[in-house]
């Protein structure tokens, strides 16, 4: 018989930290999750789970963890509250901005660690939608929008996305993404290093990256000069163009634009091609002809084509591979996720251009706005200047750009409030902060690995403790807000409305399990949350893959575009680009480290060491040895860095972690982990995003390091 929540024992449950959401055997004693250990009989995950999902009860019980609300009464000093004093000033206070200013007076931004909550995530969407407020700030521009922009033009969905059958697949070529470290993004792979050997024994994974990576090294490595990935694919598709290896009954029966699409390719020249990507002309045909030799062939991209200069074309000429190649829409290439919820099966309109920021002028993305215009869209006089930030387990000045001038920023506004495990570096900017619930404490289905699901699994889990002090529910706070100003969260179905009638707000979890038991789930298994109680460890569900279906895609043809003005002027920017001179800089993750959140725990944080790895040419030409102070620097400002002699990268590339630097914030070890904030080198505003997307210019940017002279 399974504990109940609290109860000494070993509780079943799953890691919330990222996609794979792997299965977790927590063990309660004296009502403390003491450890954690890889769930054997989870049909997913299979035993498998990293150092993170087993080290994260010390955040859970980590004695510089937020568990009662905070109000700041000095600059960086906070003294604890009570929760009707938090919410009464904050209702208060947010009314008469929204009275005086309207409603995009006030700005939200959200980080990665809410993105697996349920009722978290899209407790805070309601919240924001029952403000009326449409400036809604969040990690997406930093990682995501360049591929949510690309479905849009593709499939007139921006979450609409077209993932790899890794189970099936006899060859994956892999553009930017480093999944043994990462366990996959936008991609279902909880198992990623078996996957993929299985991959590579069937056929072979090819990783084209700047460095050779902790996958590039595993499998074969095609080393690319940073942000030229648009070069090689077009080469690719010129190739796949001029042998006559295009599937052209797939691209006319199932395609728009590939006529418009193909003429284009006329002026691409492989020699040039060759000389802009640093991959001899063979190597670039080879990968063409490889892609196409089996249909259970695919192409999959991701953090690294997400965050350069070409980001949306990046994306989109890799699902173009896709289409081109042959290989999209059925068993081992890529497809639409499988549908489990209801309406899943079906293609969501709008989510692109629905609003613009009040600086440079920018499309919303899923209603993110670009993070890198929001210092000055706080700073910045004028209708619409944002007074007030609500931010969800955000730490926007390490994790977005902005440096001095978002922090002067933070200090401007008239009400911050962080909701949040820690007192991070901006949450130290908040009037207040306000405890959240980890994921130990929580309710949880896997809703956001819906969307990258081919083979979809399914799992509940009931919470592993109760609560952690007076840590609460976000979604209790944001319903206790909106009460406080006359408000109330929006219905947006007929049992929420009704439930809203009979004085009883649904939940987001309650809402779910709705869409669970009359979606295909429910058709095909009778699944709903109490059944899942039935079966802890998680379920496989037996649901008919809809290869390539048609209904995800939202244009009105039912076609999907391989060609639009988007991608005409996009390509016209790419044709016209000016060499990066110098050093490049790109972004490195740890397995121990998701982002900065996690490196307050003692396990994950002590073996960590942040250090700019440079070639030991390049480190030789600026008479840097390993172990050196450097300033790492470019014209928006500079950081002190620690030398690393690494020849996986590529001469004129180096690499930093990013989310280090941690300061001013409450959280010890954190503030002991040293490094600086990569950040500030990407200065802010209109100038450093793409324009159609939004995303902040992160990899690829130029630098330079100089040994660092003695005091």
């Amino acid at each position: 018989m399974r504990p109940a929540t609290g109860e000494d024992g070993d509780h079943v449950t799953f890691c919330r930290i990222c996609t794979a959401v792997c299965g977790l055997v927590a063990t309660v004693e004296d009502g403390k999750v003491v450890r954690a250990r890889p769930d054997p009989d989870n049909p997913s995950s299979q035993g498998h789970a990293c150092v993170k999902g087993i080290a994260y009860h010390g955040v859970t019980h980590d004695p510089d963890r937020v568990t009662r609300p905070m109000k700041r009464v000095a600059p960086g000093r906070f003294e604890p509250v009570s929760w009707d004093e938090a919410l009464d000033d904050i209702a208060a206070r947010l009314s008469a901005i929204i009275a005086e200013h309207g409603p995009d007076a006030v700005a939200s931004y959200q980080g990665n660690p809410p993105a697996y909550a349920t009722d978290g995530m899209t407790g805070f969407r309601m919240f924001l939608k029952a403000l009326g407020t449409t400036k809604i700030y969040g990690a997406g521009s930093q990682d995501t929008n360049a591929r949510f922009t690309a479905n849009w033009i593709l499939y007139g969905s921006p979450l609409t996305i077209d993932v790899p059958d890794v189970n099936n697949a006899d060859f994956m070529l892999i553009f930017g993404a480093n999944p043994l470290i990462s366990h996959g993004s936008l991609i279902f792979t909880p198992r990623v290093r078996h996957q993929l050997d299985a991959v590579a024994a069937r056929g072979g994974v090819v990783v084209v990256d700047p460095r050779r990576s902790e996958t590039a090294a595993r499998y074969e490595h095609v080393a690319i000069e940073p942000n030229s990935d648009c070069w090689l694919m077009l080469a690719m598709l010129k190739t796949l163009a001029d042998e006559g290896l295009a599937d052209e009954a797939f691209l006319a029966e199932r395609c728009a634009g590939w006529p418009e699409l193909r003429a284009a390719l006329a002026g691409i020249d492989h020699d040039d091609a060759a000389r802009r990507t640093g991959i001899d002309v063979a190597t670039i045909k080879g990968l063409a002809r490889r892609l196409t030799a089996s249909p259970k062939s695919v192409c999959y991209g991701r953090v690294g084509i997400c965050r350069g200069p070409h980001a949306t074309l990046a994306n989109f000429l890799l699902s173009a591979l896709n289409m081109v190649g042959g290989t999209f829409g059925h068993e081992g290439g890529s497809t639409f996720a499988t549908p489990v919820l209801a309406g899943s099966d079906r293609a969501t309109t709008g989510g692109y251009d629905e609003v613009r920021s009040r600086v440079g002028n920018f499309p919303s993305v899923t209603q993110f706005l670009p993070s890198a215009v929001m210092p000055d869209d706080i700073l910045e006089p004028g209708p619409g200047k944002v007074r007030a930030l609500l931010s969800l387990g955000g730490n926007v000045l390490l994790a977005a750009p902005g440096g001095d001038r978002l922090r002067r920023g933070l200090e401007q506004l008239e009400l911050s409030v962080s909701f949040d495990l820690y007192i991070n570096e901006a949450g130290s900017y908040a009037d207040y902060v306000l405890p959240g619930l980890t994921f130990y404490e929580r309710a949880d289905l896997p809703m956001v690995p819906f969307m990258s699901m081919v083979q979809p699994f399914l799992q509940y889990a009931e919470p592993v403790i109760p609560p952690v002090g007076e840590a609460r529910s976000e979604f209790d706070t944001f319903c206790e807000i909106l009460a406080r100003m006359g408000l109330r969260m929006p219905a947006s179905s007929p049992d929420e409305v009704a439930a809203q009638a009979a004085g009883r707000q649904m939940r987001p979890l309650e809402v779910l399990d709705g869409a669970i038991r009359q979606g295909p789930a429910g058709q095909h298994g009778d699944w709903s949350i109490d059944k899942l109680r039935q079966h802890p460890h998680g379920v496989m569900l037996d649901i008919p893959i809809p290869w390539g279906n048609q209904e995800k895609i939202a244009h009105a043809d039912g076609k999907i575009h391989l060609w639009d003005d988007m991608v005409a002027a996009e390509l016209d920017r790419l044709f016209a680009a000016a060499p990066v001179e110098g050093l490049k800089l790109l972004s490195r993750r740890d397995m121990r480290s998701h982002n900065g959140w996690l490196h307050n725990v003692d396990r994950l944080i002590r073996s960590q060491k942040p250090t700019l790895h440079i070639h030991p040419d390049d480190a030789a030409e600026r008479r840097l040895a390993d172990g050196d102070r450097a300033t790492l620097s470019n014209r928006f400002g500079a950081i002190e860095v620690e030398v690393e002699l690494n020849d996986d990268h590529r001469r004129g590339t180096v690499s930093y972690p990013h989310c280090f630097g941690h300061s001013t914030g409450g959280w010890q070890r954190a503030n002991r982990a040293g490094g600086a904030n990569v950040n500030i080198l990407l200065g802010h505003g209109p100038d450093v995003v793409e324009a159609v997307s939004g995303t902040t210019l992160m990899d690829g940017i130029a630098v330079e390091v100089t040994a660092l002279q003695p005091a």
